[in-house]
């Protein structure tokens, strides 16, 4: 009996050593995977986000005040790609250091609320700035000027400041402390600092640019019917002066309402383009701030899930929504370029400058 019952003891013991070694085996394939992404991100966040901030630097055609408010959330954006996410980064790839993977993760959660917030902060004034420009547009140059909205981002960041530091000074830390290879929020930091960071930030945030976001998609709908029917209206009179011809032997009434209507195309069809240009801009603030809806919320639902005693998420799903939300900085130049024609010329004559410059290099 002692003989079974040693034998028994040894093989539940190699039963738990392997058990243990399998799981941290695939805790470390979690973390290399996930820091895999991040590096990918950082990289297209960097690029993407540098690009931006030159093409409104060489151009003067993107001087506006809604280029300067995508400009504000280029820099935001790549404070992410640069500090944040290399930080993240090192987290997850000394996620078996436990015991001195505290002291860097609150670093990683200050840069994060500060670059985080300010990137969402930044989608809010943008998203406000369009509402502006779609709901007043013969008020908007007065609305919106550069005395009105650098006080505004000023004020955003000195705020997201003060909110991030608190945790360095001591405010807000969690009172038993739970290292974590992601380097959670709700293991580290305090309910009801967290709470806070998400009404104050998010909260605010999101709800805003939900309720803007709802109004620029009917905008975006009125707009395309107006367009269809302006287009359709353009084609009409087309064919009409095509069928008429106007000399000046016989100038009858009906010539001059076709002389009229061929002096109007050049208007009609500048309020066509106005419409289109118009149309295309509700559009991108509508794909930023839908695909922004994305991938940021999903993070924030699980952390609100587990403040409130929920159950736990796997770390597989936790690694991806940390992934989604960092993939919001890389991908808002490429809504810019996709949508904005500016944007794009301005993009093909820096990367020509930059291959002329390497070739006279090489």
């Amino acid at each position: 009996m002692s003989i079974n019952a040693s034998h028994m003891t040894l093989t539940t013991q190699i039963a738990n050593n392997l058990s243990e070694h399998f799981n941290q085996d695939k805790h470390s394939s979690n973390s290399v995977v996930t820091a895999a992404c991040l590096i990918i991100i950082a990289v297209i966040a960097f690029g993407g986000n540098l690009l931006v901030l030159v093409s409104i630097g060489v151009s003067r055609n993107l001087r506006s005040s809604a280029d300067m408010l995508l400009a504000n959330l280029a820099v935001a954006d790549l404070g992410q790609a640069v500090v944040t996410i290399p930080l993240r980064v090192t987290g997850f790839l000394r996620a078996d250091d436990q015991e001195t993977s505290l002291i860097p993760c609150y670093v990683v959660t200050t840069f994060s609320i500060l670059f985080g917030g300010a990137s969402t902060i930044s989608t809010m004034l943008v998203t406000i700035d369009r509402f502006l420009a779609i709901r007043w547009p013969f008020k908007y140059c007065t609305l919106s000027t550069a005395r009105i909205f650098i006080p505004i981002v000023a004020v955003s960041w000195l705020y997201m400041f003060f909110l991030a530091i608190l945790p360095l000074v001591g405010w807000g830390q969690a009172e038993n402390l739970a290292p974590s290879p992601t380097c959670r929020f709700t293991l580290i930091l305090s309910n009801d600092y967290l709470f806070a960071c998400y009404i104050l930030i998010y909260g605010i945030s999101l709800t805003t640019v939900i309720v803007l976001y709802i109004f620029i998609l009917k905008a975006a709908l009125r707009h395309s019917r107006a367009i269809a029917a302006q287009e359709f209206c353009l084609r009409a009179t087309n064919t009409a002066v095509d069928h008429h011809s106007i000399t000046n032997e016989d100038l009858t009434t009906k010539g001059e309402q076709n002389l009229q209507t061929t002096r109007g195309l050049p208007f009609q069809r500048m309020r066509l383009r106005n419409s289109n240009k118009r149309s295309r801009c509700v559009r991108m603030i509508a794909v930023l701030v839908g695909v922004f809806i994305v991938l940021v919320l999903p993070i924030i639902l699980i952390d609100i899930v587990e403040l409130w005693h929920g159950p736990s998420v796997p770390l597989a799903i936790v690694n991806v929504t940390i992934c989604m939300i960092y993939a919001n900085s890389g991908i808002n130049a490429f809504i810019y370029g996709g949508w904005n024609s500016e944007y794009r010329r301005t993009f093909r004559l820096v990367f020509a400058s930059v291959w002329n410059f390497v070739r006279r290099l090489c």
